[in-house]
C-alpha cells in the first residue's frame, strides 16, 4: 500500500470533528486527535482490506476522497494502535481493550494482533498484515496497556501494579479468556533477552600500528585525557593490575553540539582498532517505552561478545532522562535507569568502553552522575583559539600553503563554531586554490572559504526556521 495524504490541523472529518493533532502517521494510516476525541484515518486500499477479511462493515468509515476514508470517536474515547499508541489513559480504556483483545483471539485464532487497532465502537480489535503469532500475544497486550513497556501480560504482579484499573478478577478473566498461564519472573527475564537481536559495528575490527602515536589536534585536554587513563591503562595492563587499576571503566562527555565530543572518541577507536558500536536517538529510538532498553542491552551484549570494543552512546538524554514520572510510566522508566546503572560494571569488566555523550546534562538522572556509575566525567568546552590553530596546522600538514598563511585571524572567525567547520574551511580553501589556478593556499582563498562557510551556516539556519513555522 502506497503513502496516502496526511491531513492536516483544522481539517474537518466526515463526522464533524476537527483535527487538532497529528498523533501518528504511518503509510496507510494516520491517527489524530480531535476536537471530540480521536480519529483513524486510512487509506481506501487498507479499507478495502479489512472488509475482504469481513472485519468492517461497509459505511463504518466514512469517506473524505477517492483514497481517505475515517472513523471518528466521540465523548474522547480513545482509538489506539497495539504497535504506536495512543495507549490507554484509564481503566475503563485499558479493560476495554483487553476484553477486545481476548475476544479477538478466542473468533481468530490466525489474527494478527501485534499491529491491530482498538476502535471503541468495534467489538473485535483491527487486525494487522501478517500472519498471526500467538506465541508473542501476552508481550503485546502488556505492552499495550502498559503504554509500551515490554512485559508480558502473564506478569501478574507488574499488570496489577501498572495498568490503571486493574483488577484481580478482570486479570483473570483475560488470563482463562486466553488460555494464558502466568510466567515464573525467571522466564520472563530470559524471554525479554531476545539474543537474535542483531548490530554491525560501526567499525571493524583491524590492526593497530604501535609506531604511531595517538594525536587529537584541537583538542589538546582531551588527548592528554585519552593517553594517560584508557591507552596507557589498556598498553600496560599488567603493570596497572598489580596497582589494583583495572580496565578503564564508562566515561561521560558533557558539552555543547559540536565542541569535538564524537569526533575525539571516533579519533580514539580508529587509534586502538577496535569494533564499534554507536547508539543514538535515531538508530535505538522506538515508539515502545522499555523497546529502547531492549535493543541497548542487545546492543552491550554483542559488545561484549567481541570485546575488546568500544560503545558510543551519544545523546544519552534522550534515553536516560532524569526520573520523577508518577505512575506505570514513572515506575518503568526508574527501572529502566537502574538496569542501566546495574550494567555499567559489568561492561568494564568484559573490555568494553562505554564513551556517552550528552549536551544537556541537567536532563539525565542523577543518580547516572554519581561517582561510582561513570570512573570519568569530563566538561568538553568549544576549542580555544590556540587549539583551532593547532588543529588547522594539522589539517593543512600535507596540503601546499604559502608561507605568509596567517592562521590566527582564522582561528578567531571560527571560536564558538564546531570543530567540523574548520575541516569544512581547509577543503574550501583547496577547492578555491585549484578554481584560481594557484600552487598554494594563501590568505586569499581562505577568505574566500570562510565567507563560503558563512553563507552555508545562513542558509542552514533559515532552513530551520522555516522548519519550525
Amino acid at each position: 500500500m502506497g503513502s496516502m495524504k496526511v491531513l492536516k490541523k483544522g481539517d474537518f472529518l466526515p463526522g464533524g470533528s476537527v483535527c487538532t493533532e497529528l498523533y501518528t502517521k504511518q503509510p496507510d494510516w494516520q491517527i489524530w486527535r480531535t476536537d471530540r476525541g480521536f480519529a483513524l484515518v486510512i487509506s481506501a486500499g487498507l479499507l478495502e482490506d479489512w472488509m475482504e477479511k469481513g472485519q468492517v462493515e461497509p459505511g463504518f468509515f466514512l469517506p473524505m476522497t477517492e483514497d481517505l476514508h475515517a472513523a471518528e470517536t466521540q465523548n474522547y474515547e480513545i482509538i489506539s494502535s497495539a504497535e504506536f499508541g495512543p495507549y490507554p489513559e484509564t481503566g475503563i480504556q485499558a479493560m476495554e481493550i483487553a476484553r477486545a483483545f481476548m475476544r479477538t483471539r478466542q473468533a481468530d485464532i490466525k489474527a494478527s494482533l501485534s499491529r491491530a487497532f482498538f476502535l471503541p465502537q468495534l467489538p473485535y480489535l483491527l487486525s494487522g498484515s501478517g500472519a498471526g503469532e500467538t506465541e508473542r500475544d501476552p508481550w503485546t497486550l502488556g505492552s499495550w496497556l502498559t503504554g509500551g513497556v515490554n512485559v508480558p501480560f502473564t506478569d501478574k504482579k507488574r499488570m496489577l501494579s501498572w495498568i490503571p484499573g486493574m483488577t484481580e478478577d478482570l486479570y483473570q478473566e483475560i488470563m482463562q479468556g486466553l488460555n494464558w498461564e502466568e510466567t515464573a519472573p525467571e522466564r520472563i527475564r530470559e524471554a525479554s533477552r531476545e539474543e537474535n537481536q542483531t548490530f554491525a559495528p560501526a567499525m571493524p575490527r583491524r590492526e593497530r600500528d604501535p609506531s604511531k602515536p595517538f594525536l587529537l589536534p584541537g583538542r589538546e585536554k582531551l588527548e592528554r585525557f585519552f593517553r594517560e587513563r584508557i591507552i596507557d591503562v589498556i598498553d600496560r595492563e599488567d603493570a596497572y593490575r598489580r596497582m589494583g587499576i583495572s580496565f578503564p571503566g564508562p566515561t561521560l562527555l558533557i558539552g555543547p553540539p559540536g565542541c569535538g565530543k564524537t569526533y575525539a572518541v571516533e579519533k580514539l577507536s580508529e587509534y586502538l582498532g577496535w569494533p564499534v558500536y554507536t547508539v543514538d536517538s535515531n538508530s535505538i529510538a522506538s515508539s515502545y517505552l522499555h523497546e529502547s532498553s531492549r535493543l541497548i542491552f542487545a546492543l552491550f551484549r554483542q559488545a561484549e561478545e567481541n570485546a575488546p570494543s568500544i560503545v558510543i552512546m551519544d545523546e544519552m538524554e534522550a534515553w536516560l532522562s532524569a526520573r520523577g514520572g508518577t505512575g506505570n510510566m514513572g515506575q518503568a522508566h526508574s527501572e529502566e535507569v537502574a538496569e542501566f546503572l546495574r550494567a555499567l560494571p559489568s561492561l568494564a569488566e568484559k573490555k568494553v568502553l562505554l564513551f556517552a555523550m550528552t549536551n544537556l546534562p541537567d536532563q539525565i538522572d542523577p543518580a547516572i552522575r554519581r561517582k561510582g556509575r561513570f570512573d570519568y566525567t569530563l566538561e568538553v568546552e568549544m576549542p580555544s583559539k590556540t587549539e583551532l590553530v593547532n588543529l588547522l596546522s594539522f589539517l593543512l600538514r600535507d596540503i601546499p600553503v604559502e608561507q605568509d598563511l596567517d592562521l590566527s585571524w582564522v582561528a578567531e572567525k571560527l571560536k564558538g563554531r564546531p570543530i567540523s567547520d574548520a575541516v569544512f574551511l581547509v577543503r574550501e580553501s583547496g577547492r578555491f586554490a585549484v578554481i584560481q589556478e594557484k600552487e598554494r593556499i594563501d590568505n586569499a582563498v581562505m577568505k574566500l572559504a570562510l565567507d563560503e562557510l558563512n553563507r552555508e551556516s545562513n542558509n542552514w539556519k533559515k532552513q530551520r526556521i522555516i522548519g519550525f513555522q
